[in-house]
This record gives structure tokens, sequence and C-alpha cells, in this order.
């Protein structure tokens, strides 16, 4: 099971990690935000947040989003080099 990032205090990530997004498994390690890294290709982020619900962003190439993130969905999701901070 993925360790919980949300049961410790705000502070900066420990790590980023690479992300292939998939329908069918959570993430290894939650994450406390979603980048697009700067040489990815922008596009739609489809994920699904800490409260288990589903959302769909748009993001641009170098954005981050502080969200919590237990899985990043390949259906709906275009953009490229995705990252979460863990």
């Amino acid at each position: 099971m993925a360790t919980n990032p949300f049961n410790r205090g705000m502070n900066v990530a420990a790590d980023l990690a690479p992300v292939t997004p998939n329908d069918g498994t959570d993430l290894p390690e939650y994450g406390r935000g979603i980048r697009v890294r700067p040489d990815g290709a922008a596009g739609t982020v489809h994920f699904r947040n800490n409260a288990g619900v589903e959302r769909t962003t748009a993001m641009a190439a170098g954005e981050t989003i502080l969200v919590g993130v237990t899985r990043i969905y390949a259906a709906g999701t275009t953009a490229t080099g995705i990252e979460v901070l863990i």
C-alpha cells in the first residue's frame, strides 16, 4: 500500500517521481502535487485526489499544482512529462 503524505503537516516535498499514467493502478507513493516538466507537453491531466474524487485539469509545460493525488489516469490525460511531488 502506498504511504499517505496527507498525514503530515505542510512542508516541502521530499522528491519528484515520474509518472506513467495508468487507469488501473494507484501511484506507489501518493503525491502532494502534480508537475508537468518544462520539457514535457501541455495538455490535460486526469487524476484522482486524496478524497477519492476524479478531476481533469489543463496544465501547461512547467506548471505545478498543489493537490493530493493517488492516481493519474491514462484515459483523459494528454500532457506528457508528468511528475508528482512526494
